[in-house]
Protein backbone atom coordinates (compact mmCIF):
# COMPACT_ATOMS: atom_id res chain seq x y z
CA UNK A 1 0.00 0.00 0.00
CA UNK A 2 1.39 3.40 -0.92
CA UNK A 3 1.45 6.33 1.53
CA UNK A 4 -1.31 8.06 -0.45
CA UNK A 5 -3.48 4.92 -0.29
CA UNK A 6 -2.77 4.58 3.45
CA UNK A 7 -3.65 8.22 4.14
CA UNK A 8 -6.94 7.84 2.25
CA UNK A 9 -7.82 4.42 3.66
CA UNK A 10 -11.61 4.19 4.12
CA UNK A 11 -11.39 1.66 6.94
CA UNK A 12 -12.22 2.75 10.46
CA UNK A 13 -11.63 1.37 13.92
CA UNK A 14 -13.11 2.15 17.32
CA UNK A 15 -11.17 3.51 20.30
CA UNK A 16 -12.45 3.49 23.88
CA UNK A 17 -10.97 6.34 25.93
CA UNK A 18 -11.20 6.85 29.68
CA UNK A 19 -8.75 9.68 30.47
CA UNK A 20 -7.00 12.56 28.79
CA UNK A 21 -8.29 11.54 25.32
CA UNK A 22 -11.96 11.84 26.37
CA UNK A 23 -13.99 14.78 25.09
CA UNK A 24 -12.85 17.84 27.01
CA UNK A 25 -9.61 16.14 28.03
CA UNK A 26 -6.27 17.84 27.63
CA UNK A 27 -5.24 15.43 24.82
CA UNK A 28 -8.65 15.25 23.13
CA UNK A 29 -7.33 17.18 20.13
CA UNK A 30 -5.26 14.08 19.25
CA UNK A 31 -8.52 12.37 18.28
CA UNK A 32 -8.58 14.76 15.30
CA UNK A 33 -11.70 14.42 13.19
CA UNK A 34 -12.63 11.12 14.80
CA UNK A 35 -16.35 10.58 15.24
CA UNK A 36 -17.64 10.64 18.83
CA UNK A 37 -20.00 7.68 19.36
CA UNK A 38 -21.04 8.34 22.96
CA UNK A 39 -20.48 7.19 26.53
CA UNK A 40 -19.86 3.49 27.04
CA UNK A 41 -18.86 1.12 29.83
CA UNK A 42 -16.63 -1.93 29.71
CA UNK A 43 -18.97 -4.90 29.77
CA UNK A 44 -16.68 -6.94 32.01
CA UNK A 45 -15.65 -5.75 35.46
CA UNK A 46 -12.01 -6.81 35.28
CA UNK A 47 -10.23 -3.46 35.61
CA UNK A 48 -9.15 -0.96 38.20
CA UNK A 49 -7.88 2.58 37.93
CA UNK A 50 -5.61 4.97 39.79
CA UNK A 51 -5.05 8.68 39.32
CA UNK A 52 -1.36 9.35 38.75
CA UNK A 53 -0.34 12.69 40.32
CA UNK A 54 -3.67 14.32 39.41
CA UNK A 55 -2.47 14.23 35.77
CA UNK A 56 -3.89 11.10 34.13
CA UNK A 57 -5.51 7.78 34.97
CA UNK A 58 -3.80 4.43 34.73
CA UNK A 59 -6.08 1.46 34.06
CA UNK A 60 -4.90 -2.07 34.67
CA UNK A 61 -6.49 -5.51 34.77
CA UNK A 62 -7.66 -6.78 38.13
CA UNK A 63 -9.39 -10.08 37.69
CA UNK A 64 -10.74 -10.42 41.21
CA UNK A 65 -12.88 -7.56 42.48
CA UNK A 66 -12.35 -5.51 39.33
CA UNK A 67 -14.66 -2.79 38.12
CA UNK A 68 -16.19 -1.57 34.89
CA UNK A 69 -14.69 1.57 33.31
CA UNK A 70 -16.81 4.45 31.99
CA UNK A 71 -15.45 6.37 29.02
CA UNK A 72 -15.97 7.71 25.52
CA UNK A 73 -16.08 5.76 22.29
CA UNK A 74 -14.73 7.13 19.00
CA UNK A 75 -14.50 5.92 15.44
CA UNK A 76 -11.11 6.76 13.93
CA UNK A 77 -9.41 6.30 10.61
CA UNK A 78 -6.42 3.96 10.62
CA UNK A 79 -3.91 6.78 10.22
CA UNK A 80 -5.15 8.51 13.41
CA UNK A 81 -5.34 5.18 15.25
CA UNK A 82 -1.74 4.42 14.28
CA UNK A 83 -0.66 7.77 15.74
CA UNK A 84 -2.48 7.15 19.03
CA UNK A 85 -1.19 3.58 19.19
CA UNK A 86 2.41 4.80 18.94
CA UNK A 87 1.83 7.39 21.68
CA UNK A 88 0.15 4.93 24.06
CA UNK A 89 2.58 2.04 23.53
CA UNK A 90 5.54 4.40 24.08
CA UNK A 91 3.95 5.19 27.44
CA UNK A 92 3.89 1.45 28.22
CA UNK A 93 0.19 0.89 27.57
CA UNK A 94 -0.95 -2.24 25.77
CA UNK A 95 -3.85 -2.23 23.30
CA UNK A 96 -6.57 -4.75 23.96
CA UNK A 97 -10.02 -5.36 22.54
CA UNK A 98 -12.78 -4.82 25.09
CA UNK A 99 -16.51 -5.43 24.95
CA UNK A 100 -18.56 -2.30 25.61
CA UNK A 101 -22.16 -1.44 26.41
CA UNK A 102 -23.98 1.90 26.58
CA UNK A 103 -26.98 2.85 28.72
CA UNK A 104 -29.35 1.90 25.88
CA UNK A 105 -27.94 -1.65 25.91
CA UNK A 106 -26.07 -1.38 22.60
CA UNK A 107 -23.08 -3.73 22.50
CA UNK A 108 -19.86 -3.20 20.56
CA UNK A 109 -16.14 -3.65 21.00
CA UNK A 110 -13.16 -1.35 20.65
CA UNK A 111 -9.47 -0.95 21.31
CA UNK A 112 -8.62 0.22 24.83
CA UNK A 113 -5.13 0.94 26.15
CA UNK A 114 -4.32 -0.73 29.48
CA UNK A 115 -1.19 -0.69 31.62
CA UNK A 116 0.39 -4.13 31.47
CA UNK A 117 1.30 -4.40 35.16
CA UNK A 118 1.57 -7.96 36.47
CA UNK A 119 -0.98 -9.10 39.05
CA UNK A 120 1.77 -9.44 41.65
CA UNK A 121 2.74 -5.76 41.17
CA UNK A 122 -0.72 -4.26 41.61
CA UNK A 123 0.02 -3.08 45.15
CA UNK A 124 2.78 -0.85 43.78
CA UNK A 125 0.24 0.72 41.39
CA UNK A 126 -1.95 1.72 44.33
CA UNK A 127 1.05 3.20 46.13
CA UNK A 128 2.01 5.25 43.04
CA UNK A 129 -1.42 6.80 42.58
CA UNK A 130 -4.43 8.20 44.33
CA UNK A 131 -8.17 8.00 43.93
CA UNK A 132 -8.63 11.80 44.07
CA UNK A 133 -10.12 12.26 40.57
CA UNK A 134 -11.81 8.88 40.34
CA UNK A 135 -15.54 8.61 40.86
CA UNK A 136 -17.04 5.25 41.70
CA UNK A 137 -20.73 4.81 41.05
CA UNK A 138 -23.20 2.03 40.16
CA UNK A 139 -20.49 -0.59 39.66
CA UNK A 140 -18.23 1.47 37.41
CA UNK A 141 -15.36 3.89 37.87
CA UNK A 142 -14.65 7.06 35.93
CA UNK A 143 -11.72 9.47 35.86
CA UNK A 144 -12.80 13.09 36.08
CA UNK A 145 -10.39 15.81 35.10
Amino acid sequence: MTKKEYDNNPYKTRLFTYGTLKQGGRLASLIGDGKYLGEYFTLHSVFDMIDYQNAFPIVFRKWDKGKSIKGHLYELDLNRMDYINRMETNAEYTPMIVDLINEQGDLTNAVMFVNAVNEKDIDSMYQAGTMSNIKEEKGYIEWQQ
